[in-house]
């Protein structure tokens, strides 16, 4: 007789969950939805949602890239970049359907996303989380960018994973800019990189 099931306890509590990513952790799938988006204050972002390999969902990860006062958020435009440089793209559209002004260049695209969840109150005072992404890397080599362009193992990662704890926010709801630059620490502000250090067509 030979066994057809072990058992494993993490893949038993996912068993009638609604499929949504709600832990800290690098996560690797298919970007299923982006969008250009303006709050109402003004402030501008770009908003992802995506699906793992594992068929768990993430929606509204928002990238604020300017202010409301049309700032540039460095951390938020680093990340797009960073984001473009790990897919091989080499520039992003605003197409404007009717209904939302989308991003076709990213749609689809297999991505790699360290997200770090969020701990947060509701205006009537109950808990709720968001995610933010912290750095995005190559779904096919588990690299980041700079790992990348420096010819570096694929470290970055497995560091996050081994040393980033949930962000508890619920003592102070931070405005997103803020929480952009409170998260430099993980990413920092180097420089956009030239646009023929990556290829068009084979993402590293």
């Amino acid at each position: 007789m030979s066994a057809v099931f072990t058992y494993n306890q993490n893949l038993a509590v996912k068993a009638g969950q609604a499929g949504f990513i709600s832990e800290t952790g690098a996560y690797v799938g298919r970007i299923t939805k982006a969008l250009w988006g303006q709050s109402q204050s003004g402030a501008k972002y770009l908003d992802l949602s995506i699906e793992t390999d594992d068929g768990l969902k993430a929606d509204y990860l928002n990238v604020y890239y300017t202010s409301k006062n049309g700032e540039a958020i460095s951390f938020g435009e680093n990340m797009i970049q960073a984001i473009m440089g790990c897919l091989g793209i080499q520039q992003l559209t605003a197409v404007n359907t009717g209904q939302a002004i989308t991003v076709p260049e990213l749609q689809n695209k297999r991505i790699g996303l360290f997200l770090q969840k969020v701990l947060r109150l509701k205006q009537d005072g109950s808990d709720t989380h968001t995610l933010q992404i912290i750095v995005p890397f190559s779904a096919n080599s588990g690299k980041t960018l700079l790992e990348h362009l420096e010819n570096k193992p694929a470290q970055r990662v497995e560091w996050l994973k081994a040393n980033t704890k949930d962000k508890d926010e619920r003592s102070k709801q931070n405005a997103p800019q803020a929480n952009y630059q409170a998260q430099n620490e993980f990413y920092g502000n180097a420089p956009a990189q030239p646009n023929n250090s990556f290829d068009d067509d084979i993402p590293f």
